[in-house]
């Protein structure tokens, strides 16, 4: 039997209103946490930049620890999207358009990234919710990153294929942080990302015969 909603007009305004009010928040606090980092984040200041009330904040988020896990889980949901989107059926379309999104995701909204690495690099007597929050969803986006690779070089194996994720993140950190510094062209060094990162899968997918070469070469030289 179908159910049949008894919400009215003035229920869906008001949830939608809740809704616009608690992004309106989200992103006020990321725009203020991106600028003075955990510590000089304040309800006070989050509440002057979206222009509401502090009672309407602590409406939709017990303290500030739980606003900033908020904000980091909501930006990571959106750059997660563009790094595990399946665009292109080759891995050098998909490597591609996985680089392309995240250049466009952080020109755009950069907040939550460099509040994620300001809580990382930040030295706490304890963590926070918001810096294991952004551990967590870490951690998941080089799994998810990992079994992406799998699905288009299986030959990879799990190994390789989370050391891969773990370069192509860090290599994403590396030119954020360049584009904090100075004049970067962000989507230019993703590109230049991109090629790389194909290379090295490729490398790494190859004949076991065909990585063994380099190995023993680095252990040599490292002797």
């Amino acid at each position: 039997m179908t159910r049949v909603s008894r919400e009215g007009p003035t229920t869906r305004q008001t949830r939608a209103k809740g809704r616009a009010s608690r992004q309106k928040i989200l992103e006020a606090a990321a725009a203020v946490a991106g600028e003075r980092g955990y510590d000089g984040t304040t309800i006070a200041l989050v509440s002057r930049e979206s222009g509401l009330s502090a009672s309407s904040i602590y409406w939709h988020f017990a303290d500030k620890d739980a606003l900033l896990a908020a904000v980091v889980e909501s930006g990571f949901e959106m750059w997660l999207g563009q790094v595990t989107r399946p665009d292109g059926e080759s891995l050098s379309e998909r490597v591609t358009a996985l680089c392309q999104g995240v250049a466009r995701t952080l020109t755009r909204s950069p907040d939550f990234l460099r509040l994620g690495l300001m809580l990382t690099l930040g030295a706490r007597p304890t963590d926070s919710t918001a810096r294991e929050t952004y551990q967590r969803l870490r951690r998941e986006a080089v799994e998810q990153i990992a079994a992406a690779l799998l699905e288009v070089r299986p030959r990879l194996g799990s190994d390789d294929a989370t050391a891969l994720a773990t370069y192509a993140l860090a290599g994403g950190d590396g030119i954020f942080l360049s584009a904090q510094i100075g004049d970067v062209d962000v989507e230019r060094m993703f590109a230049l990302h991109a090629e790389a990162m194909i290379h090295l899968i490729e490398a790494a997918a190859g004949p076991r015969t065909a990585r063994e070469a380099p190995q023993r070469l680095a252990k040599k030289s490292a002797q």
